[in-house]
């Protein structure tokens, strides 16, 4: 009874924060464009809304005020922990992050974040925590910034995107991880490396034109362990009918803007391609070359389409994958539902065999039906997911709760 007590305190503590009326100014924690808003409150219009500023007027407060942002994820899982094709166990998993930043000068800003997580079936303790963010900036004009600490890895969409951007519940590339980080001991995700809890500790530069039509980063992670080689990634975005500001990304703007955007992103690490045991073979060489596009159109009416795919080829002698895809279509439908509306997917995505000695091929399709009531800020999920890994199917059941504070 206590272990259930502990697993769910986390979620109502970070509720609580969320729901706090305080002068703290939420902004940080994805440093997203608002979504257009679900519900009563947002009749669907046939032109775009116009797009945000760019990133120079959602910078940090001036003086000693603190931005802060506050997100809960909370996923019932129907699985047999011991037979993935059955559906015959229930299990759970939560995330809440805590983000703040400021500035010291106009010039400086900070931002720190935390995450506690429950639900991990491979870690000693049904709860853990660690550091999210936190990250030195300096930020002398949109072509030109600078962060150095923990961070996103900047290598496609779905790395700037994060879980809390993007349309599916997961992340792309994950065939076997389930918790909300993935355990230390776990093979990296097919395609880019996105680090531990899905950042990097390095440095950043990175700078955008046009308001963030066209956005470059150039990054150097791993920088914590000096024994071993960094990871340098880099990667452009092109984005053609409206800007995308900021170092963050969206895979989903359910309507708030039309985008056609195009990205490429590279990654190599010297010996960063590494055994699953470390006796079993000797470390090589790792690259990455990924492609990526992003379609979405309000048709005011006829709902918001969505078209998104990418496709990542990898190399190294101890990869799981040789290359990683996916392709994903989403509808949201035009019609107030209650105080919301449905928007059903479709992803699929596979993994091809890489040379490593446990490589097999991977294959997920996920179809989700989504109840958006504030697009990333407010939604539910039911997702059915099919997988085949390891030559095994495997079926799981996904309902899930998504709320993040909102920008003020």
């Amino acid at each position: 009874m206590d272990r259930i007590v502990g697993r769910h305190a986390l979620f109502f503590v970070a509720l609580a924060l969320t729901l706090f009326p305080a002068r703290l100014r939420a902004q940080v924690l994805t440093e997203l464009p608002e979504a257009a808003p679900t519900g009563d409150a947002a009749a669907p219009q046939p032109a775009p809304v116009p797009a945000p500023q760019p990133a120079a007027a959602l910078t940090a407060p001036a003086g000693d005020e603190i931005s802060a942002q506050v997100g809960t994820r909370v996923a019932v899982r129907v699985q047999n922990p011991n037979s993935h094709g059955k559906l015959n166990d229930v299990g759970s998993n939560a995330e809440a992050d805590v983000v703040l930043s400021g500035q010291v000068h106009p010039f400086l800003k900070w931002q720190a974040g935390f995450s506690g997580t429950y639900g991990d079936p491979a870690a000693t303790t049904t709860t853990s925590a660690a550091v999210l963010d936190l990250v030195a900036k300096v930020e002398f004009a949109d072509a030109f910034n600078l962060w150095l600490g923990r961070m996103p890895i900047p290598s496609d969409r779905a790395s700037l995107s994060t879980v809390w951007a993007i349309a599916p519940w997961t992340l792309p590339g994950r065939y076997d991880d389930y918790a909300p980080v993935p355990p230390a001991v776990a093979r990296p995700p097919a395609g880019p490396r996105l680090g531990d809890n899905d950042r990097g500790d390095g440095v950043t530069l990175w700078g955008q034109f046009g308001g963030g039509r066209f956005k470059y980063y150039i990054g150097a992670f791993g920088l914590d362990t000096p024994t071993t080689s960094p990871l340098y990634s880099a990667r452009i975005n092109l984005s053609l009918l409206n800007p995308e500001p900021g170092f963050r990304s969206a895979s989903a703007y359910y309507g708030a803007k039309d985008v056609l955007a195009f990205g490429a992103g590279v990654q190599h690490q010297t010996g960063g391609s590494l055994p699953a045991v470390a006796a079993t073979a000797a470390p090589s060489d790792f690259n990455e070359l990924n492609a990526d596009l992003l379609f979405e159109k309000n048709g005011g009416t006829a709902g918001v389409l969505d078209l998104e795919g990418e496709i990542a080829k990898t190399w190294g002698d101890n990869e799981t994958a040789s290359y990683q895809f996916f392709s994903l279509a989403s509808y949201l439908v035009p019609i107030d539902i209650g105080f919301g509306r449905f928007q059903p997917l479709l992803r699929i995505q596979h993994a091809g065999k890489g040379a490593a000695a446990d490589a097999d091929d991977s294959t997920r399709v996920d179809a989700e039906l989504g109840y958006l009531i504030d697009g990333h800020h407010a939604r539910l999920v039911s997702v059915y997911q099919y997988t085949k890994v390891h030559g095994q199917t495997e079926n799981a059941i996904v309902f899930g709760l998504q709320l993040l504070s909102h920008s003020k």
